[in-house]
Formats: structure tokens, sequence, C-alpha cells
């Protein structure tokens, strides 16, 4: 129930357009019914020879207007208006004694058709105002599940596979927005269906209609008897489907690992494994959603055959004319497809039920990262910014990755970590922008936690230059301004002049204005860092962190890079992480760290004569090879 409570909360949101759809629906249902009530005359009057007998029946106020009206006595207030009606009857039906049988069916046919045009009418206006509500709720689900994703633990994101989290937000979300939209839309056409035909049924034969709430749950009975399996299967189905995304979006990130190693036939065999339980589970769920609306039609078939032996008996009795019997037994037919339709959203409710437990888990899940309740705009940083205490474990982790850190970084100083693998430098990394938050200590901006200012202005003044640059499937000029609004042509080229790019930009057909590929694949990996940089450049951050920047590039592309880099430098205060010792030695400050402590820091002639750490570290990379 709380995910139906919840995907309501988001169709109300359009609540009028509902409302208006609803009125609409209910008076679909009614012009239905007279549509189907109105043939009651033309069944009558077939077989029978001459004048066709159809009368309009009078009731007893009729009846007692026209006793008073012959007696002679005046007829006062109200009943003046009853006698205008009761005459209008009595002038009708001698109008109608009057046809041929044929005139007679050509005159309710006319009547019958501006009902179908205004039924026609009122369905479209019903259809769109509850499917549009619904899509636009579903628009908003889809958003706020967008936002959720963006603001989710990064680790999520490692330690789920990203074809699961875009299965969430693509196909869980595609089967809310069926329900809440097409399939209540048809739910709420068939429940007035079913409420004013089955009235009709009552007026025109009680006996009948008894004989209808007797028979109807055995029509629902196999459907309901699915629900459960339906249910488990739709949800297998979907998860199965998640798995299938996650793997494919794996293998096709992964391609050239793939092939480098041969495995071309073994991740086949994987997916071969969760393609087959997949379509099995997908065979499963669609052969439980054929069956239940065969189940109910094959029921219809056998209550069709009851009704027409009853009703040819009630017949045989007179109880009821020819007319009634058709307009009874065609109304029966139609209610079937209601019933069948209901039993069919029995089904999609299932689906739903299951899609909508994945995707409100994940806009529940807790975020780790939140903008403080009352944020403090940073300033311009003038004194330091300094970690106090900081400890920081993994989700998971059973030994911390920071623990007990102490270090100070100077505004406008360029200080270094070193260290081996999983000392804790990345990590530092992700603590500085708020990327993650520390599980012990803080971290001050002249002397205000970073948990107190807002995230964004914070993120604004920090910019990371990473060894895999991640560049978008655009064009180089939409890189490179890539998070900095409304920037001049001059100053996007002065950027890639400093970055050391323009070189290579030009060099292209299309310039500015040539598209990268996906993730930059069709850049060489220093032309990738240098538009990276050049990208830092115009955000023009107050602290650079360069995380690694340079290790993964060839002794030529490393040398021009380098020299971007040192613009980069110029009245910023800049993190340098690398294993390469050579381009830390510039650095005011190194701090060599080991299992997430710092444990010496100092300018680069100060270590070596320290003879620690670092200097085993430097003596490792520098020492001559023994001939």
């Amino acid at each position: 129930m709380n995910v139906y409570r919840r995907l309501l909360g988001y169709s109300f949101k359009y609540k009028y357009r509902l409302i208006t759809g609803v009125v609409l629906s209910f008076l679909v249902s009614v012009l239905n019914g007279a549509s189907l009530t109105s043939i009651i005359p033309i069944f009558d009057a077939i077989g029978k020879g001459g004048k066709a007998d159809f009368q309009i029946t009078l009731t007893k106020k009729d009846r007692s207007v026209l006793e008073i009206q012959n007696s002679g006595k005046e007829v006062e207030g109200v009943q003046k208006l009853e006698l205008i009606l009761a005459e209008a009857k009595v002038g009708a039906n001698g109008y109608l004694s009057s046809l041929p049988k044929d005139e007679l069916v050509l005159l309710f046919c006319l009547f019958i058709f501006p009902i179908y045009l205004a039924k026609l009418l009122f369905l479209a206006g019903a259809v769109y105002c509850i499917n549009s509500g619904g899509y636009l709720a579903v628009r908003d689900l889809r958003l706020e599940l967008y936002s959720k994703a963006q603001e989710l633990p990064l680790n999520q994101f490692v330690q789920e596979k990203t074809g699961i989290f875009m299965s969430r937000i693509i196909n869980d979300v595609e089967v809310l927005a069926k329900l809440i939209s097409s399939d209540l839309k048809d739910a709420i056409v068939d429940f007035f269906y079913i409420i004013t035909h089955l009235l009709i049924l009552l007026i025109i034969s009680w006996e009948m209609f008894v004989a209808v709430l007797v028979i109807v749950p055995l029509i629902m009975g196999p459907v309901t008897s699915f629900a459960d399996r339906i249910r488990k299967a739709t949800r297998n189905q979907q998860e199965r489907l998640s798995a299938l995304n996650g793997h494919l979006q794996e293998v096709i990130s992964g391609i050239r690992v793939i092939r480098a190693f041969s495995m071309e036939k073994t991740e086949a065999g994987r997916f071969w494994e969760i393609n087959n339980d997949l379509s099995e589970k997908t065979f499963k769920g669609h052969f439980y959603h054929q069956i239940g609306p065969s189940l109910v039609e094959l029921s219809s078939s056998i209550v069709a055959v009851i009704f027409l032996g009853f009703g040819a008996y009630l017949m045989e009795l007179r109880q009821f004319s020819l007319g009634d019997f058709m307009v009874f037994f065609l109304t029966l037919v139609f209610l079937t497809r209601p019933f069948k339709q209901m039993g069919m959203l029995s089904n999609s409710i299932q689906s739903a039920v299951a899609a909508g437990n994945r995707v409100f888990e994940m806009l529940d899940s807790e975020t780790d990262i939140k903008q403080p309740a009352n944020p403090i705009l940073p300033k311009r940083l003038s004194k330091e910014l300094k970690f106090e205490s900081v400890g920081y474990t993994y989700p998971g982790a059973k030994t911390p990755a920071l623990s007990d850190l102490n270090l100070t970084i100077p505004k406008g100083a360029t200080v270094a970590l070193v260290g081996a693998s999983g000392a804790g430098k990345s990590t530092i990394v992700d603590l500085i922008p708020r990327l993650v938050d520390p599980s012990e200590g803080s971290i001050t901006w002249d002397g205000t936690d970073l948990r107190n200012l807002d995230l964004a202005a914070l993120r604004k003044k920090v910019s990371i230059v990473n060894q895999q640059v991640f560049l978008f499937n655009g064009t180089i000029r939409e890189n490179i301004c890539y998070g900095t609004e409304n920037v001049s042509e001059e100053k996007m080229r002065e950027a890639s002049e400093m970055a050391f790019a323009t070189d290579f930009i030009l060099s292209f057909e299309d310039g500015f204005d040539t598209v990268v590929g996906e993730r930059g694949v069709m850049l060489s990996g220093g032309q990738r860092q240098r538009i990276s940089i050049a990208r830092a450049l115009l955000n023009n951050p107050e602290i650079l962190i360069l995380d690694e920047a340079t290790s993964a590039l060839d002794t030529e592309s490393e040398r021009v890079v380098q020299q971007a880099l040192e613009s980069l430098y110029k009245n910023r205060t800049v993190l340098i992480i690398a294993h390469r010792l050579s381009t830390v030695q510039i650095a005011d400050t190194i701090f060599a760290m080991e299992a997430g402590k710092v444990v010496e820091y100092g300018s680069h002639s100060e270590l070596i004569r320290l003879d620690g750490k670092y200097k085993k570290l430097y003596e490792m990379q520098f020492a001559e090879s023994p001939t």
C-alpha cells in the first residue's frame, strides 16, 4: 500500500486534471448506458407488423396532473410544469404510435448518433486529462530520482553496477508511468462502466441481476488466483533485466580489456546465463499475463450461454420484452471487457509494486553529503585549509583509510602528498570538495567547518585534475566550458592557450567544434589532460588538486602537460598527489603518508636529509640501475 499511496501523491500534484478526467469518465459511462438502452424500442419493433407499439412510460404524477386537467380544475404552481411535461409525453406517444416500424428504427438511430459523438468527445477529454496528469507525475518522479542519484554516496556507485541504476530510472519508472497514466484511465472508466451498467441490469431485470452477482466472482476468481504468481514472475523479470543492463554496460566500457585478454568467450558465457535466466523469467511473466485474461474469457463464454438460456425462459414467461432481453444481454457482454481489463489491471499493479519498491528504495536511500540548514558562503581563502584529527573509514572496510590526520595547507602554498597506494592520498582529495565527509574530526576553511559551508559555492572554489580525465561526448568547446557559465570566446581561447592545447585543437578540421567521442576517445591521453587543465583554468579555482595528473602519460606528453600545469599554480593553493617524486620537488611542503597518517613532512631537501620514509621512496625511483 505504501507504493500506491506514494504514487497517488505524485498524481495528486495534478489533481485538477485528475478530477476533470474522473468527471468526464463518469459522463462517458452514462452516455454509453444511454446508447445501449436507447435500442430497446428498436428491438421491440423488429419482427412486428404494422405500427410500432413503443410508448414513453407515464409516471403517477403525470397521470395525476392529467386527471386534474381533464376534470376542469385549474392547475397551479409547480403542477403547471408537470402538466407541460405530461402533455409532451402524451403527444410523443401519439406520434410514435403513428409511425411504421422502419421509421421508428430510423428515428432512434438518429437519436443514438449524437450520444456516441458526445461519448467520443468526453472520452478524448478523459484520456487527455488523466494520461497527461499521469505522465507529468512520472516526469516529476524521474526528475526526483535523477536528483537523488546525484546525491547518493559515491561508494554506492562503486558497489552497484551503473546499468542497474539506469534500469531503475528508465525501465522501472516506465512501468510506474503506465500504471498512473493509461492504466489509471482504464481503471477509472471501467469502474464507472461497471457501476452504471450494473444499475441498468438491475432496472431491466432484478432476477437476472442476482444471477450476475453470483456469476461475477467466477469471472474474477481465476485472475485473483494468479496475482501472486504474476507479482513474483514480474519482480524476477525486472531484477534480471537490471542485471542484464549492468552486465552490458560493464562489457561495453571494458571492451578493450576483454579483447586484450581474449575473454570474449568467457563474457559471452556470462551474458548467456543472465540472458537465459531473463528469457525464462520473461516467458513465465508473459505466460501468466496471457493465461489470466484467457481464463476470464472462458468464464465469460460460459456466463453468456447461461444467460441466453435464462433470458429465453423469462421471455417465455413474458416478464420482459425482446428489447429488454437484448439490451440486458448486450450490456452484460459489454461488461465483460471492463471486468477483463480490471483483471489485467491487477497484473499491472503487481508489476508496478515490484518496480515501485526498487524506485522508492533508491529515493529513500540516505544521503551522506547534505547541504547545511543555514549554509555559509565561503569567502576567499585568507589563511589556511586545515585537517584536524580527521579519520575516515569506507563503508564495509575493516581498517580506516585515514586515522587522526592533522595537516595544514596555507593559502597560496604548493603542498604535495606522497606515499604508497592505499596510504589515504585520494581520500583526502575526496574530502576537500566534500565528495565524502570525515568519519571523525573536521576540515576547516579559515576556521569554518566545511560541513557548514554552502556545498555548491565550496565546490566552485575547488578544481581537480585527475589521472583519468572524463570528457563528455560533445565538442572540445563544450568540454572546456563545462561547469562555467557565460564564457566568452576570448576567455575560452585564453584558457586553451595557457593549457598548451590550442595548437592540437586547431589542427583538427572543426577546431574547437570537434566532437571528442564518448569519454574523449578521439583524443590522446595528453590531449585529454590538457583539455582538463583548460577547463580547470577557466573555472579559476582557489584550490587546485592534481591527483596523479601525469602518471598515465608518456615522457613527451608529460613534459607538455607539466608546462600547462605550471600555468595553474600561479596565485593558487595547490595540492599535488603523485607517485612520481620528480613532479613534487617544487612543492613548498611534502607530506609523506603511510596507513592513513602523515609520518613526516618538510621540503624536498629537508626530507632527504631526514633520511626517512620519503628518502627511501626517492631512492627506489632514482637509484641507478646496477651494471
